[in-house]
């Protein structure tokens, strides 16, 4: 069991937004997003609204009150506007929830997810016809949209008899012209090279930083390698994921941004850090609040 310190909370509440559901559903050029802390990104993106790795809940652990959340999330699954279309990573409790599942199965969204994660699903209630399972290099166009599964370094399981029956995976995301990858969970490994050789340009790379540790270096990246791994898929933006939201390692709340930025910044790669809430886009401009905050 991990012992957090007092460091691996931050010491006031972050600075969040709520959500202009008006603004971000407008019809526009560019596609939005929405970050919510951790993996948790609203995508808008060729009229459809697309969800990542949805988790709005107290706590990530399957044992109460140690990895509780750092602060209420920006909106909660209730609020959000409809969505179309629902990504999973792979099947870790930070990455799915119960509880907003349960709150999902009576929406119409579609569902891709790894090999072996539906039958969690369908157990929460979501109808077989809304699941798509994917496999690595797997891709499925839904509404002008094309997703890709990618392949990714880590683990499955959510309990004493099911380490390793499901896949995790990463994402691409294209539409039109744009690109975006979303990283899921994965530590360092030769398969970013070929990610890098076979997906080519992209917009805006949304990468693992945060929950690393020496006791589990093949499970996450360390904030170097986060930026390693921007700087080798080359994205227009790179934007830090997996972080302000839950303490779930022996790390400061905000040393993976504090170490990944000035990192992807020496290797020439343009970082994106929006606030909780925040509607931004490719183009939008950051600052270093956490550097701040609170």
């Amino acid at each position: 069991m991990i012992i957090h310190g007092r460091h691996t909370y931050p010491p006031a509440p972050l600075p969040s937004l709520r959500p202009d559901w008006t603004t971000f559903l407008a019809p526009a050029a560019k596609s939005r997003f929405i970050w919510f802390g951790h993996s948790t990104l609203l995508m808008r993106i060729g009229g459809q609204t697309l969800i990542t790795d949805p988790v709005f809940g107290d706590n990530v652990s399957p044992v109460p009150f140690t990895m509780r959340r750092f602060q209420p999330p920006a909106a909660t699954v209730a609020e959000l506007p409809p969505l179309d279309v629902v990504l999973i990573s792979h099947n870790h409790y930070d990455h799915l929830e119960r509880a907003t599942h349960k709150r999902l199965a009576h929406g119409h969204a579609h569902y891709l997810v790894p090999l072996g994660v539906g039958v969690q699903l369908q157990r929460w209630g979501i109808p077989a016809a809304r699941i798509s399972e994917m496999d690595w290099w797997q891709s499925i166009e839904r509404n002008g949209i094309r997703y890709t599964a990618l392949p990714a370094r880590h683990y499955s399981g959510r309990g004493m008899f099911d380490h390793n029956r499901s896949l995790w995976v990463g994402y691409l995301i294209e539409y039109d012209n744009e690109r975006y990858y979303f990283h899921g969970d994965s530590a360092w490994g030769q398969h970013f090279d070929a990610i890098a050789a076979r997906i080519g340009r992209i917009d805006i790379a949304f990468i693992e930083n945060g929950q690393y540790s020496e006791y589990w270096p093949d499970n996450h990246l360390f904030p170097e390698e986060t930026a390693a791994v921007a700087a080798k898929l080359a994205p227009s933006r790179f934007m830090p994921i997996h972080w302000g939201a839950y303490p779930m390692a022996l790390h400061r709340w905000n040393d993976p941004v504090l170490r990944s930025i000035p990192a992807a910044r020496a290797h020439g790669v343009n970082p994106l850090t929006p606030l909780l809430g925040q509607i931004f886009d490719m183009d939008t401009t950051s600052d270093d609040w956490y550097r701040h905050a609170p």
